[in-house]
């Protein structure tokens, strides 16, 4: 556009010359021609550098898109594949720790199954421990009752024993107190018998001399009245029967 617009200046110059003109003009003008020329030269050398600039800049800018293009679909298939390994990775882990844990709760329940069972086995012994002494206290307590019942029955016996023992003691006490007072009289009437009778027949028979044969029975008067060792034969014929009753 520069090239165009000079050009009909230098021929209006052209036909201006043909007129009377001032010389310090024309140099002006032809000065200012050369400058515009220089300027549209160098205008044109930019414009070609800029043009030239521009292309390199849109080759760099396909190749930088290429490249980009290139290094997106290659982080982005790198991207892919790290996204698929991070995910088989953790499927992998998610897997054996699904496994590990059915392991772990399968451990875990077999444990509690036999807990439960050692527990269930524990408690049925227990329960039958808990009716065996049951059974065994209710059969001590009928033995304890039933010796209660015997010692209760025992101890009613003895007393009715000993009740029975005393009475007969009593009246076996009673008795012998008789006998005894019937004894004293008894001995009483002995002794009185001796000291009225024998003791005098003593005396007699120390004074006379005691002849033979018929002046035996004159000299002793035990045929005419009871003497004291029959009274006292008769007192023990009368307590023996006594005495056996009593044992």
């Amino acid at each position: 556009m520069s090239e165009t617009h000079s050009t009909p200046s230098v021929h209006n110059f052209d036909r201006e010359d043909a007129a009377p003109a001032d010389p310090t003009i024309v140099a002006k003008l032809q000065q200012a021609a050369n400058l515009a020329n220089e300027n549209c030269d160098r205008a044109t050398a930019l414009a070609q550098k800029l043009s030239a600039q521009l292309r390199e800049a849109r080759s760099r800018i396909n190749q930088l898109e290429l490249e980009a293009d290139g290094l997106a679909d290659r982080m982005r298939a790198e991207a892919e594949a790290a996204v698929a390994k991070l995910q088989s990775d953790a499927n992998v882990r998610v897997e054996r720790a699904k496994r590990e844990a059915d392991a772990r709760i399968a451990r875990v329940e077999a444990e509690a199954e036999s807990r439960v069972r050692h527990l269930q086995a524990e408690l049925t012994q227990a329960q039958q421990l808990t009716d065996r002494a049951k059974a065994d206290a209710q059969i001590a307590r009928e033995r304890i009752a039933r010796a209660e019942t015997e010692a209760n029955e025992r101890l009613r016996r003895a007393w009715a024993e000993i009740e029975d023992r005393f009475i007969r003691l009593n009246a076996d006490l009673a008795q012998a107190e008789l006998r005894a007072d019937r004894a004293e009289q008894w001995l009483v009437l002995i002794r009185r018998e001796i000291e009225d009778h024998l003791m005098p027949s003593f005396a007699a028979m120390h004074d006379r001399p005691i002849v033979a044969g018929s002046g035996l029975s004159r000299t002793v008067p035990f045929a005419s009245e009871p003497s004291s060792f029959a009274v006292a034969s008769d007192v023990a014929s009368e307590n023996e029967p006594d005495h056996k009753s009593s044992l």
